[in-house]
């Protein structure tokens, strides 16, 4: 279910939406018979077993009313019509190390049926959610938090609010707080994905990154949504935490000194690009040791090859000469390792650090056989570099 702008609720046509509902209506059902079992016990008073009856009762008769007009909507309909049941706002873009200023707001947020029988009411709390909602994304963060302190009053255990009261405070400057609602979030839902991703961002700003890798693999884990999938990928954030696990643990690493992947959350591609983010920050030693390890997992692992003969464009040869050899070397088997569309790029790179080192002759042999035109306009620059350099 959605709702309009005047709040009313309308049928969605999401065939996600129609399945919650039908969990929801499953839920209540069961809930109404141990809330019998309960007071059969003597673990529930008979004033209680009343007013929660009388609740569950209405809510099932209204998630039921909910099914049938989404039910007709669908016959109604010759074609489906798609609605996401989240809307994610991104507000400011900090990449890497430093996930600031991002900002998701859900347009409807229903608790999880998984919870206990003295839940929350969330019928009533939807309205107030959807209010939250649009405050947030208007700027109107203080008034949205205090919208969603009205719903966790009549609520305490709704996910949604928690969640999201969680990442405002933070966002506003108050972290720590904000990590109490995400962890009382996680605790009423661990399969709540929106609380792992966001508890995820606010500890890897904390430099807390292996609790944030341990978010980050229950949220692999429980088959998240493809908006939540597209954040994390967006901002690197299995980058960021995985260059920050590397650095806390390890460093500082001497030249020749190895460093254990078996901590280390994320698949090889996302180490070796943990890499690269640790050469750009400056910790050559600890992103040649990086390289080399994923390299000894997977001698083929392109982003690692590259990475690695990206060092050679920052060290002098005379200096570190075997570095800068093997550095040239992985380029070199990156190149003939490239598929068609992949070599031009990783020549342009090797033309780079071939330059960097004063071969010109080298440089130029590579990049005449890049075609420019076929390059993103970024590397069209650097293209651009080299060609002025080389004559």
């Amino acid at each position: 279910m959605t709702t309009d702008k005047a709040g009313v609720a309308t049928a969605s046509l999401d065939p996600d939406a129609l399945a919650e509902l039908e969990r929801e209506r499953d839920f209540l059902l069961r809930s109404l018979d141990d809330l019998d079992a309960e007071l059969a016990a003597g673990d529930l008073e008979a004033n209680d077993h009343a007013g929660l009856t009388d609740d569950y009762t209405r809510r099932l008769a209204e998630v039921t009313r909910a099914i049938q007009q989404e039910r007709a909507a669908f016959h109604d309909m010759d074609t489906k019509l798609g609605t996401g049941q989240r809307v994610v706002t991104l507000i400011g873009v900090l990449v890497l190390a430093v996930l600031a200023g991002v900002l998701l707001a859900q347009a409807s947020g229903f608790r999880s049926p998984d919870d206990s029988v003295t839940g929350a009411i969330r019928q009533s709390s939807t309205g107030l959610l959807s209010e939250a909602d649009t405050l947030t994304r208007e700027g109107r963060w203080p008034e949205a938090l205090d919208v969603y302190d009205e719903v966790l009053e009549v609520s305490p255990g709704n996910v949604e609010a928690l969640t999201y009261r969680g990442w405002l405070t933070a966002r506003l400057g108050d972290p720590e707080t904000g990590l109490i609602d995400l962890s009382e979030a996680v605790v009423v839902d661990p399969e709540y994905p929106d609380a792992r991703v966001f508890s995820a961002i606010l500890l890897d700003d904390e430099q807390r990154f292996i609790e944030a890798a341990a978010q980050l693999a229950v949220f692999d884990s429980i088959d998240p949504p493809e908006e939540m999938l597209a954040l994390v990928e967006q901002f690197d954030l299995r980058v960021s935490i995985a260059a920050g696990q590397i650095k806390q643990i390890f460093d500082p690493l001497e030249p020749g000194e190895t460093v254990d992947l078996s901590g280390i959350g994320g698949s090889l591609e996302d180490v070796a690009r943990a890499g690269a983010l640790l050469s750009q920050l400056g910790d050559i030693v600890l992103a040649q040791a990086t390289f080399d390890a994923v390299l000894a997992n997977d001698p083929q692992q392109l982003v690692a090859l590259v990475g690695k003969g990206q060092l050679a464009r920052q060290l002098s040869k005379a200096e570190h000469p075997e570095i800068v050899a093997r550095s040239m070397q992985a380029l070199d088997d990156a190149v003939l390792l490239a598929s068609p569309d992949e070599e031009p790029v990783i020549r342009l790179y090797r033309s780079d650090a071939w330059a960097a080192q004063s071969d010109f002759d080298a440089a130029l042999e590579d990049l005449q056989v890049v075609d420019r035109d076929a390059l993103s306009p970024d590397l069209q620059a650097l293209y651009d570099q080299l060609a002025a350099v080389l004559g």
